[in-house]
């Protein structure tokens, strides 16, 4: 089980002597933490994995050989998430209105920085103004450079960078901090993003905050010294693979809520109208750190639908630098026709914003991007076994799209031919050997580096409606659909197999359905891949 230590400190701004810098930070010469002499540290704990912690509340101020400590903030670092920091002792990290801080497997640094009243000043007599850069999900001081520029004195922008201090000017000045932290010489390049700054020391209304903007502005003049720091954050990286054909989302059967059992591979399969199906999605953790998650699962029927029923959430914890497979507590089940199966993914201090709470948010479920780190995948392959010169046809439809009133719902192909030898050479196997992890349970041609590199092909789908509506053929750039029913919304694509196909070939058609912006539903784009695998000829001799 993991331990909780802590360390209460003071900050102590440029000792003087120099050379004094905070980049290349020495801890000789720069501004540096040292033990508040005469208070006593709290024991370190052992946490229970899971549960949550609450830090001990510091002491707001501590007197000690004539000098005065008073709290500046408390940042904790190490507990499941990208590190907490509060600047108000009534209101700590772990508390209220924050987030709860949930135990993991790491290490939890409690870090609590004093400040010296009237500890700083310039050597001589008169104030200073100190200024640094701190990164909350380790817990420490940022080295790199952190400020893009100062108005209207542009050229004190290397001081503040280097030295970690400003002058006091008989005019206001207005610091930019960057929004991530600035690739700087011997220091190692961070990604962090910019959070807020925060006022550690200073007269009443000086500095002015406002918000987590990136400006800090420092009033002409000042009576005392100011201590301000940028606090940046490492964003969570967590994110499953993106497309229309993800090899994160799994089916198998027989159903379980506790353990994978027979996979439906993907891109062979159809998935069988009213059979309870095992559902689960593997989520990747690039992060530093462990991060909690909300991964929700879906039921989406049509196709290309974006309206559906929401299964299931759970919150996981992965590991740093890991994967974890999380199972629905409920079957997917398809209803009939093309049922799609979706998640998403919910993660603080991460891209991945989308919290529903209904199936009633399944309109908002964010796009897939054909690869990468995505917030929601899907899963609606299928394949079609055709024969060379022969029509091949499939149902599809957009589901229920009432929200979507009288819009028009474009779609669109793109078709791409897969021979049946195109992945036996020795580049291809290279691309597979490389993205195996990932896609290895995945027919070649989906790949997305050899799928990207496939020749198109002239199919030339037709589409004609199934259900009652209107149909414009845009001649070449797709059709233009409107139902007169929103909830029968099918629609039939067909086309023609090349005389020329050999078996063992297989044809992508990549169908896309354009939804506009409609009242508070945004526009999106919802694709189905139909897959066709020529085989030796099917029809029956003599006919």
């Amino acid at each position: 089980m993991p331990s909780a230590i802590y360390q209460y400190v003071y900050y102590e701004p440029l000792n003087v002597g120099g050379p004094e810098t905070r980049q290349n930070r020495n801890p000789a010469t720069s501004s540096k933490y040292l033990p508040v002499p005469g208070l006593l540290v709290p024991s370190t704990n052992v946490l229970a994995t899971g549960s949550t912690f609450t830090p001990d509340i510091p002491p707001a101020s501590h007197t000690f050989a004539g000098h005065t400590y008073n709290f500046g903030f408390m940042n904790v670092s190490g507990c499941v998430g990208a590190g907490e920091t509060s600047t108000d002792i009534a209101h700590l990290p772990g508390s209220a209105p924050l987030a709860p801080l949930v135990v993991g497997n790491t290490v939890i640094n409690i870090l609590v920085v004093y400040i010296v009243h009237g500890g700083g000043g310039i050597p001589g007599g008169g104030p200073g103004i100190y200024l640094d850069a701190f990164n909350e999900t380790t817990g420490a001081f940022l080295d790199n450079f952190f400020v893009t520029s100062i108005a209207p004195d542009n050229s004190l922008t290397s001081n503040v960078n280097v030295y970690g201090s400003l002058p006091v000017e008989p005019h206001a000045e207005t610091l930019v901090a960057a929004g991530h932290p600035i690739n700087t010489p011997m220091v190692v390049n961070s990604t962090a993003v910019f959070d807020k700054w925060v006022k550690l020391e200073g007269p009443a209304g000086n500095p002015v905050i406002s918000g987590s903007s990136l400006n800090l502005g420092v009033n002409a003049s000042t009576p005392s010294d100011i201590a301000a720091f940028a606090f940046y954050k490492d964003r969570a990286s967590v994110y499953i693979t993106g497309g229309y054909e993800s090899p994160d989302i799994l089916l198998f059967t027989p159903f379980s809520s506790s353990a994978l059992g027979t996979l439906l591979p993907i891109g062979s399969s159809s998935v069988v109208s009213g059979v309870h199906y095992g559902f689960a999605a593997v989520v990747h953790n690039d992060s530093a750190y462990e991060v909690s998650t909300k991964v929700t699962f879906w039921n989406i029927p049509g196709g290309v639908g974006t309206s559906g029923a929401m299964l299931d959430t759970q919150t996981v914890i992965i590991p740093a630098a890991s994967s974890a497979t999380v199972i629905s507590s409920l079957p997917f089940i398809n209803a009939g026709g093309h049922t799609c199966a979706v998640v998403s993914i919910d993660t603080d201090d991460s891209p991945c914003q989308f919290d529903p709470t209904s199936s009633a948010d399944s309109v908002n479920i964010p796009n897939p991007l054909p690869v990468g780190h995505n917030c929601s995948a899907w899963r609606n392959t299928n394949t079609i076994s055709v024969s060379p010169g022969a029509e091949w046809n499939f149902e599809i439809a957009l589901g229920d799209i009432q929200h979507y009133g009288e819009a028009q719902i474009g779609i669109q192909f793109n078709v791409q031919h897969a021979a049946a030898d195109f992945a036996r050479n020795e580049k291809a196997f290279e691309v597979i050997k490389e993205h195996r992890r990932i896609y290895s349970k995945t027919p070649p041609y989906l790949i997305p580096v050899l799928r990207k590199k496939l020749p198109s092909a002239d199919l030339k789908p037709v589409v004609k409606l199934v259900s009652r509506g209107e149909i414009e053929d845009r001649k070449g750039e797709g059709y233009l659909l409107r139902f007169a029913d929103k909830t029968a919304t099918g629609f039939k694509v067909s086309g023609v197999v090349p005389a020329n196909a050999k078996a063992g070939d297989t044809f992508l058609v990549q169908l896309t359905a354009h939804y506009p912006k409609t009242g508070r539903v945004p526009a999106k784009s919802i694709g189905f891949l139909q897959i066709l695998v020529v085989k030796d000829n099917l029809r029956v001799k003599g006919k």
